[in-house]
């Protein structure tokens, strides 16, 4: 990450997370305070008869403008989508989406000459289509190797927002290349000089990460990876001997690095029948203006969260404590938790819950999850120094 975007990054990290954009703002509210929905220490203390509580820290900001987006979004130029880019934006319009990333393999496919910089779609009303691709590349070999004798080597990365429009498929890949490191790198390096944001892609497909790994990426400039792409369910999960992406992104986090945690679907496949690697299931929703530069802004600074299904009114720091809401139309029960240095700091059965930022060890993040399985991550936020 280049130092204006590290600092850019760390003045943003109490980041607010999104909700529907279409819901009008409720009224100003205080903190929650009821019983069963708090978490970490008591934030009133009694003054004679008055009470003086989080609320008195100031007016509290209204929600803040939540659109919803994919990051990783695959069409016909991509060569494994047989739907071409026309009725791919349409799927994404009529299901609600405010902004997609177009990642087609190995190239950035335009679709309107006249607009410039990191978009390539941008209507009065309706899909916002940013400039994207996945480099992709599958060596027969790379050191670490794969856990397994038939295992794969597999380095794919989003750049995201790029401005650059070279035309047809891009050789980008360090061929020489045998360590893992070496073969991302030349990635990054390449999003990096085209202007873009790297996201790192299903990073355990064949178990290709380690928290040593992830944590290096981090340093040459990774700010965002899938914790949950909802293809490879069984590989972000983990097992009995690998770890979960989660485990790893928290791995990065314990050791203070910086990065945010994506939802996607990597959707190929358009039609009513699903198919193979079908659209939907993983998102994000992004705090930002009907903007592309301030959408890849908002998205640099980790001012979203991440969702296979759960919508969240609010995921915010306030007073002091991360305060999570759930939004009605997200049928319940929900569990909340909260986490740092890998461990559950406090768990709240319920749609509302705080904890104090200073209470954690080094940072805090949340995990909501209804019964059905669907869930929402909220971004790591960090006590002030």
């Amino acid at each position: 990450m280049t130092a204006a975007a590290r600092a850019v990054a760390m003045a943003l990290l109490f980041a607010a997370c999104p909700s529907p954009p279409r819901d009008p703002a409720p009224p100003q509210q205080p903190p929650p305070t009821d019983a069963g929905t708090e978490t970490g220490t008591e934030t009133g203390t009694e003054t004679g008869t008055e009470t003086e509580t989080a609320a008195d820290a100031g007016v509290r900001p209204p929600p803040p403008r939540w659109l919803r987006g994919s990051t990783h979004v695959h069409a016909a130029p991509s060569g494994d989508s047989g739907t071409d880019v026309a009725a791919v934006v349409a799927w994404y319009e009529a299901h609600g989406y405010d902004f997609i990333v177009l990642t087609d393999h190995n190239r950035v496919t335009d679709i309107d000459a006249a607009v410039t910089g990191p978009a390539v779609r941008v209507p009065d009303t309706g899909l916002i289509v940013l400039a994207g691709i996945e480099l992709t590349y599958n060596p027969g070999a790379c050191d670490p190797p794969p856990p397994e004798p038939d295992g794969k080597c597999r380095i794919h990365v989003n750049g995201l927002g790029v401005t650059a429009r070279p035309p047809g498929k891009i050789e980008w890949a360090d061929r020489a290349a045998t360590a893992r490191l070496a073969m991302y790198r030349a990635a990054l390096r390449w999003v990096g000089a085209n202007g873009g944001l790297v996201q790192l892609n299903h990073p355990q497909w064949h178990w290709g990460m380690t928290a040593e790994l992830l944590g290096a990426l981090v340093a040459d400039g990774a700010g965002l990876v899938e914790i949950a792409n909802v293809q490879f369910a069984r590989w972000n999960h983990g097992d009995a001997t690998r770890p979960s992406m989660e485990s790893l992104w928290d791995a990065v986090l314990t050791a203070g690095g910086t990065m945010w945690g994506v939802a996607s679907d990597d959707a190929h496949d358009y039609g009513s029948g699903g198919g193979k690697y079908p659209a939907g299931g993983g998102w994000i929703m992004v705090d930002a203006d009907r903007d592309p530069a301030a959408i890849l802004a908002a998205m640099a600074a980790g001012r979203f969260y991440a969702s296979t299904g759960v919508t969240l009114t609010r995921a915010d720091v306030w007073a002091g404590a991360l305060e999570i809401e759930v939004a009605a139309d997200s049928p319940g029960p929900h569990v909340i938790r909260f986490i740092g240095d890998g461990r559950v700091l406090a768990e709240v059965a319920g749609s509302s819950a705080r904890f104090l930022v200073a209470d954690a060890p080094r940072y805090v993040r949340a995990v909501v999850e209804r019964r059905d399985g669907a869930r929402a991550w909220v971004q790591p936020v960090r006590a002030e120094p």
